[in-house]
């Protein structure tokens, strides 16, 4: 099968851009510890309602999505003391 070859394209304003890296996510968010972003990503990746915000086209490659990130971290903070099912 052959590879693939990404190509990172800049966006001239960064807060402009849909999908970004765990890196650039960081950024925004700051504050958020490496492992508590792959802890809530992998939840994402659970949840039918955000599963869309997180693709990974490759082991080591994720994009996330910035507004259903957003919208994870207000879902997480509304039921912060709920108790609820995968």
């Amino acid at each position: 099968m052959p590879y693939a070859k990404i190509t990172y394209l800049p966006v001239e304003n960064a807060e402009d851009a849909e999908w970004c890296d765990k890196k650039h996510l960081m950024e925004v968010w700051q504050g958020l510890s490496k492992g508590t972003l792959t802890a809530w990503l992998t939840e994402m990746r659970d949840r039918p309602e955000f599963k869309k915000g997180v693709l990974n086209p490759t082991h080591g490659l994720v994009f996330i999505n910035k507004e259903i990130f957003k919208e994870f971290v207000e879902w997480k903070e509304a039921t912060r003391y709920k108790s609820y099912k995968k």
